[in-house]
């Protein structure tokens, strides 16, 4: 298929041949916005049914779609939607490369090889793409208007009419070895008369954002005020010795997404409560995530990416301080996992822990303060959740 003209959107990155260590389960998911406007699941994350692809290429795989193939590919491998051809929609996918190439065809013909699609190289790889993490794409069709948004990001809003209707179809592309992973693709279709939905600036489509990047607007503050500060840059920083003790959200979650980013200072201690209480210590009423670069390294029960004294992490993730990093953390029911930079580092039923048996399934979510003397910090942003409601999928 030849690519659109005026298509911009990065769906992909190039990197080493390295195996996923990512997950979707507890994913694939709507939220309740998105039940309400009238998008449907596309991907129910245990099959490809609905779905007509080659099976040595496409499989699911811990919640996921995965397309991998560890051979150089001689033609671009597509997973195709199957039904009737899709002409006015909201398509939305969450998507993450591992190696190689891929993408995304939509109005599509391939039996002609025609359509829009989306394909590019490591050399076009430009924020707001994010390399190694997972990338939230939105793509909508409404007559000759096609819009493509990325992370939230609107990156290509224009007429473009040579393709009225087609099909949807993943694509790994061909050449060297390569793997991708996508979940939580769901479609709205639009009726001529609606309007394609706003989007909140990096904020991904059915997020919530947590912090501003202009003040706390969201947040309880725990302790002293002079804790937690919102820098020009529009970071959330706390510096130790501040006595901040921690920030709690204004609302309660019970089943959720919730993804950070967070960079630490050499030494630096904090940490993400869940589903914590707003009396006592978060981390005895909750849990903690636990964040730290403490000198000498803490042990695998209380390290970066552990349920903090209770699950330990495995493997243990890159703690380096003076650099971003991310978390996603999945509720669901008494399932609770932790992704640090890509990787799992917890994948718990709590009722199988004697220690966190009987902890709230719902509860705050919080940021602790540094938790550390005068010369230590914590920095946080990008603070997303996206609540879940099960058995409604």
């Amino acid at each position: 298929m030849r690519a659109c003209p005026i298509v911009l959107l990065s769906l992909l990155v190039c990197c080493g041949a390295v195996y996923a260590q990512t997950t979707g389960v507890g994913d694939n998911r709507l939220t309740d916005a998105e039940r309400q406007e009238g998008f449907e699941l596309l991907f129910n994350g245990s099959n490809l049914d609905g779905w007509e692809g080659d099976a040595n290429v496409w499989s699911v795989r811990e919640g996921m779609i995965v397309g991998r193939s560890e051979q150089a590919l001689p033609r671009d491998a597509y997973l195709l939607l199957k039904g009737e051809p899709r002409a006015d929609f909201v398509l939305r996918l969450d998507f993450q490369i591992v190696a190689g190439r891929a993408g995304l065809a939509w109005r599509a013909d391939a039996a002609q090889r025609r359509g829009y699609t989306a394909t590019v190289g490591a050399a076009e790889a430009q924020p707001p793409l994010r390399q190694g993490m997972w990338n939230y794409v939105e793509i909508a069709c409404l007559g000759d208007r096609i819009l493509e948004r990325l992370n939230g990001v609107t990156l290509a809003d224009g007429p473009d009419a040579r393709f009225r209707q087609g099909a949807i179809a993943l694509q790994l592309a061909a050449g060297a070895p390569a793997e991708v992973c996508l979940k939580n693709v769901r479609l709205m279709p639009l009726a001529p008369d609606e309007a394609i939905p706003a989007a909140t600036l990096g904020v991904p489509a059915g997020w919530t954002g947590l912090f501003t990047g202009k003040d706390l607007s969201n947040w309880v503050i725990m302790g002293n005020e002079a804790g937690f500060q919102v820098t020009p840059e529009g970071i959330l920083r706390s510096e130790g010795a501040k006595g901040g003790n921690w920030l709690r959200s204004n609302k309660q979650y019970s089943d959720f997404v919730l993804h950070t980013e967070w960079k630490v200072s050499p030494g630096g201690n904090s940490g993400v409560f869940i589903r914590a209480a707003d009396q006592g210590a978060p981390w005895d009423s909750g849990h903690e995530v636990q964040i730290s670069n403490e000198q000498p390294p803490r042990d695998e029960l209380h390290c970066t990416g552990t349920l903090y004294g209770t699950v330990a992490a495995n493997p243990r993730p890159d703690e380096n301080p003076n650099v971003w990093h991310t978390y996603d953390i999945h509720c669901v029911g008494p399932l609770i996992t932790v992704i640090v930079d890509g990787k799992r580092t917890v994948n718990v039923n709590q009722e199988e822990v004697e220690a966190i048996r009987s902890k709230a399934l719902a509860g705050y979510v919080g940021l602790q303060d540094s938790h550390t003397d005068a010369a230590g910090w914590i920095e946080y942003r990008n603070l997303w959740i996206k609540e879940l409601v099960r058995g409604k999928e």
